[in-house]
């Protein structure tokens, strides 16, 4: 629960219109995602091999808070459009790595970099002083969030 006091209301309309005005802009203007047209579940699963490669499609699914059947599917999908690759390591030939191939590391190369500029449009509007404390306090409620899930 919030400490009392604290401005639910207002954090409530502000995270809203970040949110709407960032799907518009997503939607509206930038190129690689209205070219790539990804699902979250796929961008999410993108970064999340990107940054973990050689991952399993078990520690997707946790990642991404769903079934393991859904991650597959998810996999299945990304697989199709050539941007995963599925390889049998040699030291556990029961399981199965996942890693991005050439393909998929330009596009989320191209996602990452116009989601690093919006993040930095967004860090415009915070003089150069709050900034640090900002994008901080975000990694904390991400941190907290991730957790509860």
């Amino acid at each position: 629960m919030p400490p009392e006091g604290a401005d639910v209301s207002g954090l409530q309309a502000s995270v809203a219109t970040i949110l709407r005005v960032m799907k518009i802009t997503e939607t509206s203007f930038r190129v690689a995602h209205r070219e790539l047209n990804f699902s979250p579940p796929d961008l999410q699963s993108l970064r999340f091999i990107a940054q973990n490669p050689g991952c399993r499609s078990g520690e997707l699914a946790a990642y991404l808070g769903v079934v393991p059947t859904t991650a597959t599917s998810v996999v299945d999908r990304l697989v199709k459009r050539g941007l995963v690759s599925r390889t049998r390591p040699e030291s556990d030939r029961r399981s199965v790595a996942l890693t991005l191939t050439e393909d998929g590391r330009e596009a989320f190369a191209r996602i990452d970099a116009e989601e690093k500029q919006t993040m930095r449009v967004m860090l415009d509007a915070l003089p150069d002083a709050d900034r640090e404390g900002f994008v901080r306090a975000m990694a904390q409620i991400a941190e907290h969030v991730s957790k509860i899930r």
